[in-house]
């Protein structure tokens, strides 16, 4: 075989037989950094040549140099013009505890001496929350999440979307201006508590929750917050800073919001309690009541009797009074909830919905006829642009076409149509003029 059909025999045997990604460990050897960095990493026996992209290499976090021991992953591949077998680096962390370790580490161990995870200044949940604000992208599955269970729950709870980003550039610094916004306007907004969300990923995607500034703003939240970030096996730092964490949208929802049916059922087993005791507790006075009717006389009965009618009558009245309050209030609530239950029923839905059809609808009007005026001005450069490369643009300067009696076009002196006797059609700008030949024609430099 040819050395380029070895060279592909080496690739595709290399590309078949390892087909993962390789994390290798070693020290940094002839380290080139220009655009795309070029390297080796060895040990005490072997070296392996690397090379890393420039978009990958943006992405390290931290500066190698000469003697460094790494990690770095890639894929092995044979590169044939220059017969090297060599490692395509994606990534670079240093040897033991990777970057992002360390920074979380780092900043776990300075805001644990700062306070912000003691359990004394954490809030309590609220029983019934009215409103909740949920930080998180209005892409995401996490949001379909808490809305779901909340549907489930019938929990009659109003939801505050924040659309934020939840991974990638500049995605800490909305997430920490959405929770300072909240800080500012909750009493404004009626936002009784937060929910802070996002999927699973891995390290890098969850890393914005695990940035200061996220930790700042969540410290300073005065109202309760609930984090589910990743899944349960991971932890940021929003999650250790917040009131509550939940290992996922799911569970997070839960904790905050109410369960509509079990309030219910709750109410009515506090009510059937309350008539109980009204009715063991007279029941009682009565029987206390006749004991002292048919007791001795002692000194001033008349006065003990009506002592012990005056309790009686107090006691009734402070137990009616008492079991109106507790179901005047349980009806209160629920009132309260079945008003909440109508806002997120389908006909408001579905007026809401009109109301913002009827509110984009202008909006829409405006872009189609926008769009119509582009591709209107569109079509006339092109029509411009096809009647210039047309042949009536080229009549109009004084040029003619010559067919001949069958059509076609006649394109030199010696065509078989040019004979003399025959008929010609010359077709200019403004019509077609019929000819015929009087002699044959020339060809240009022949003798006359």
């Amino acid at each position: 075989m040819s050395v380029t059909d070895a060279s592909a025999l080496i690739e595709r045997t290399l590309a078949d037989g390892i087909r993962g990604p390789l994390r290798v460990r070693g020290e940094i050897a002839n380290l080139s950094r220009k655009n795309h960095w070029y390297f080796s990493i060895k040990d005490a026996a072997s070296v392996l040549r690397c090379v890393m992209w420039q978009s990958d290499a943006s992405r390290v976090g931290f500066s190698p140099k000469e003697g460094d021991a790494i990690v770095v992953t890639g894929k092995i591949g044979h590169y044939g013009p220059q017969g090297s077998t060599q490692l395509y680096a994606t990534k670079m962390e240093p040897q033991g505890v990777g970057l992002l370790e360390q920074r979380f580490q780092a900043l776990v161990k300075e805001l644990r001496e700062k306070g912000y995870f003691e359990e004394s200044r954490k809030k309590p949940l609220p029983e019934h929350p009215r409103r909740v604000a949920v930080v998180t992208s209005a892409a995401g599955a996490a949001l379909q999440d808490v809305v779901k269970t909340a549907r489930e729950l019938r929990a009659g709870v109003e939801f505050v979307v924040v659309d934020v980003r939840v991974q990638g550039d500049g995605a800490a610094e909305q997430v920490a201006a959405a929770l300072r916004a909240i800080a500012r306007r909750h009493r404004e907004l009626e936002i009784d508590a937060v929910i802070v969300t996002r999927g699973g990923g891995s390290r890098e995607d969850l890393w914005a929750f695990n940035e200061r500034v996220v930790a700042d703003a969540a410290f300073a939240l005065p109202i309760p917050l609930v984090a589910a970030i990743g899944h349960e096996v991971d932890t940021s730092v929003i999650e250790l800073v917040a009131d509550r964490r939940a290992s996922t949208p799911t569970q997070a929802a839960m904790l905050l919001l109410p369960d509509n049916a079990a309030l219910a059922e709750r109410c009515d087993r506090l009510a059937r309690e309350l008539r109980n005791t009204m009715r063991w507790s007279l029941q009682a006075m009565r029987e206390r009541l006749r004991e002292l009717e048919a007791a001795p006389a002692l000194a001033s009965p008349a006065l003990r009797l009506a002592r012990e009618r005056n309790a009686l009558d107090a006691l009734g009245t402070r137990l009616r009074e008492a079991a109106t309050g507790e179901i005047t209030l349980g009806r209160r609530l629920l009132d309260a909830l079945a008003t909440r239950l109508v806002r997120q029923s389908p006909a408001a839905r579905v007026a809401g919905a009109l109301a913002r059809v009827d509110a984009l609808r202008p909006r829409l009007a405006r872009a189609v006829a926008q769009r119509l005026a582009s591709s209107r001005t569109e079509i006339s450069y092109l029509e411009r642009r096809l009647r210039s490369a047309g042949p009536e643009e080229t009549l109009a300067r004084g040029y003619a076409i010559l067919t001949d009696e069958k059509g076609a076009l006649v394109r030199s002196v010696s065509a078989a149509g040019a004979r003399a006797g025959a008929r010609m059609t010359v077709q200019v700008a403004d019509g077609a003029i019929p000819v015929r030949v009087e002699q044959d024609g020339r060809k240009s430099g022949a003798e006359s």
